[in-house]
């Protein structure tokens, strides 16, 4: 519901402003002030996560997130919010979730057995995605309903509302877990810390060509999610109809996590992967090139579930090659893609919509992923080789720092 409403909002100030026609530009703007912290702080998000009890510091960030809610619903109820105000906000949650992101996806291997791994995390993502099935099209109405009496801003003001209530039962979900403290040493300088785990990535082919391939489909390809209400509005589409567009997205990410979900005995992830993208690549170019809201919602669905495997067979790559350890840096990069690159993306792909128009700039973006996919595909075997491998144990309650599976270093496959 918030990112629904929220994207509708600042659509809304720009028509309020006087500037509808710059409507991408704004969506580009609170992108890049969400890209900033996202930037700034995400390797430090990290660090932290592989030091600190993960729950104690999920369940900080989540209280600070309600917080943030809780204000962005009350200055829009009352008529007091502008653009800057959505930007220092879009910048303060960024902020919260450099730190909340990283420590929630390393907690996910400790929680779950090796063979499980995967389903674990199709169903985590399945459980994210599945209330976008919904969330928007609730949203759409409520926003429609409350602001035929109350104006557009009270109504997406409340749905900005009932998020902030909703943080409620994360909070007491995680109050009612174990605690979960790092398996990682606590007393290695900051900055070397974050060395450690940029060396670690530079040194493993396979987390570091998963790492490029989630950037660039993180700048180029998942703004389109931001970049909807331009859509929207270019198609001459109302608030309801824009509900359904994340609607379709939402059903479309939905059956792709729980796709990835049934995928744990898929062996050849390193396939998977690239040619997920490829097929993502190909959708985002015929999603952009039509002007039917007909073609636009099962176009948008077969996106999300391509967007999905992609993102699943990326993660569970990543957290099943790196150990316990290190995973919360190398989570913190993975993490710092999206919360960094996707905004950023928003602003670049937007600022290319404001010159082009919306649908030429995802056909631009889904172009150079293409490229990248195909080289990757033909020129890194290492990749295509890719499976899962055996997480690194601790002899005695240790890991040695070093102890990288043999055939890991290499890129190459490990089972």
């Amino acid at each position: 519901m918030q990112m629904f409403g929220m994207g509708y909002l600042v659509v809304q100030l720009a028509v309020q402003d006087g500037v509808p026609h710059l409507a991408p530009l704004y969506l580009g703007l609170v992108g890049l002030a969400r890209a900033i912290p996202g930037f700034t702080f995400g390797l430090f998000g990290g660090v932290v996560a592989d030091r600190a009890d993960r729950r104690r510091l999920l369940l900080t960030t989540q209280v600070l997130a309600a917080s943030t809610s809780t204000l962005l619903a009350a200055l829009t109820i009352a008529g007091r919010i502008d653009i800057v105000t959505v930007i220092l906000i879009a910048a303060i949650n960024s902020l919260i979730f450099s730190f909340d992101i990283p420590s929630r996806q390393a907690m996910v291997p400790r929680l779950v057995p090796e063979r499980d791994l995967m389903s674990a995390i199709g169903l985590n993502s399945a459980a994210f995605n599945g209330p976008q099935v919904i969330g928007p099209v609730i949203g759409g109405l409520i926003a429609t309903a409350v602001g035929a009496t109350g104006g557009a801003l009270a109504g997406v003001g409340w749905l900005f509302a009932i998020n902030a209530a909703s943080y409620g039962a994360v909070i007491l979900a995680l109050w009612l877990m174990a605690p979960v403290p790092t398996e990682g040493r606590r007393d290695t300088p900051v900055l070397r810390s974050i060395r450690e785990g940029l060396g670690y990535i530079r040194r493993e082919q396979v987390i570091l060509w998963v790492i490029v391939l989630v950037a660039l489909t993180a700048l180029l390809s998942r703004p389109y999610i931001q970049l909807l209400p331009a859509v929207a509005h270019e198609m001459d589409l109302g608030a309801l109809e824009l509900s359904w567009l994340f609607a379709a997205s939402g059903i479309g990410s939905l059956l792709g996590a729980l796709a990835t979900a049934s995928l744990g005995n898929v062996r050849r992830r390193g396939v998977v992967l690239v040619a997920s993208a490829l097929t993502m690549t190909g959708l985002q170019v015929l999603f952009g090139a039509q002007r039917s809201l007909v073609l636009a919602l099962p176009l948008l669905a077969l996106l999300g579930v391509a967007t999905m495997i992609f993102m699943g067979m990326g993660n569970t790559l990543l957290q099943t090659r790196t150990p316990d350890h290190l995973r919360g840096r190398v989570m913190s990069v993975n993490s710092m893609m999206f919360m960094g690159f996707m905004p950023l993306g928003s602003m670049v792909l937007g600022s290319i919509a404001t010159i082009v128009g919306v649908a030429n700039s995802f056909i631009v973006g889904a172009a150079v992923i293409a490229a990248v996919s195909a080289y990757v595909a033909l020129r890194v075997p290492a990749v295509r080789r890719a499976t899962s491998q055996p997480r690194h144990r601790r002899a005695h309650g240790q890991v040695h720092p070093h102890a990288v599976h043999p055939e890991a270093r290499n890129g190459t496959a490990a089972e």
